[in-house]
């Protein structure tokens, strides 16, 4: 692993062979790194976090609005990040990504700049969000599904899989 010596590890973290871990991400307590993870930007994670090989967290966004400053991903705690997930910063000087906690995000699922996540959500496998997106508490998102830009999806609600989401979702509905 490589760890920059300004990065900063919460007690009892495990950080795995080939990890790379940048010089202003912090990670709380118990966080577990599989191998492979990269962990970079300004990036705090919460306690008890978990992510497994490939998942690349709190890289430079992609947005081409991007003309640099300090961006940062804010993440909760309990979450967990399967194989080949993609988070990315927010894009304008002081803007965030924020994660909230208990998450799942299953294999190669994508939060963009700027997404707001609350809690409980799961993001099945394929799943992606543009940049701007809200998703409450508890919204399953299937696989597959792709949101538009500054859509927002309702807390409880539950969208099928491969579908192509132009719009909000309400809270407890199925999409």
């Amino acid at each position: 692993a490589v760890i920059h010596p300004q990065a900063q590890l919460g007690s009892g973290c495990e950080i795995g062979p080939y990890c790379v871990i940048g010089e202003h991400a912090a990670l709380g307590d118990h966080c577990k790194l599989h191998s492979h993870v990269v962990i970079d930007g300004h990036t705090t994670l919460g306690r008890e976090n978990e992510a497994f090989p490939f998942a690349a967290i709190g890289l430079k966004t992609q947005d081409l609005k991007w003309k640099g400053g300090v961006t940062h991903l804010r993440v909760g705690d309990g979450n967990v990040f399967r194989e080949g997930v993609t988070i990315h910063s927010g894009t304008k000087d002081g803007e965030a990504t924020v994660v909230g906690s208990r998450n799942l995000f299953l294999t190669h699922a994508h939060v963009a700049h700027d997404c707001v996540l609350g809690n409980g959500i799961i993001m099945s496998g394929f799943a992606g969000l543009a940049g701007h997106c809200v998703v409450e508490d508890n919204a399953i998102l299937s696989g597959y599904v792709a949101v538009q830009q500054f859509c927002r999806i309702g807390k409880h609600s539950m969208i099928g899989g491969c579908c192509k989401v132009r719009q909000d979702i309400a809270p407890f509905m199925l999409a």
